[in-house]
């Protein structure tokens, strides 16, 4: 299996109800992709901080995905404006119970 996690700091408080509900329409596309294994949604409300999980059943799904990813950086970039870029990484799961 493998992830694609994207770490969102510097978020303004008051922005992150929109910064989720600007991730539902692209978490239901991620759904429907070839290979994809679930998502995660985890905010920090006070810090401003949130990250998201997309799991995948192989990397080549993982980067298929990625034009995807990219468009729903950018729109939640366009919509919370976050004072940070954001940090994306690609993983080899090990261990998911």
């Amino acid at each position: 299996m493998h992830a694609r996690l994207s770490r969102y700091a510097g978020l303004p408080t008051e922005r992150i109800k929109d910064m989720i509900r600007e991730f539902e329409q692209p978490l239901a596309e991620f759904e429907q992709q070839q290979g994809n294994e679930g998502v995660t949604f985890a905010v920090d409300w006070k810090a401003g901080r949130a990250a998201v999980i997309t799991y995948w059943d192989t990397a080549e799904n993982l980067r298929a995905s990625d034009e995807l990813a990219e468009e729903a950086h950018a729109k939640v970039e366009a919509t919370v404006r976050p004072s940070r870029e954001p940090i994306i990484d690609r993983y080899e799961v090990i261990v998911r119970k």
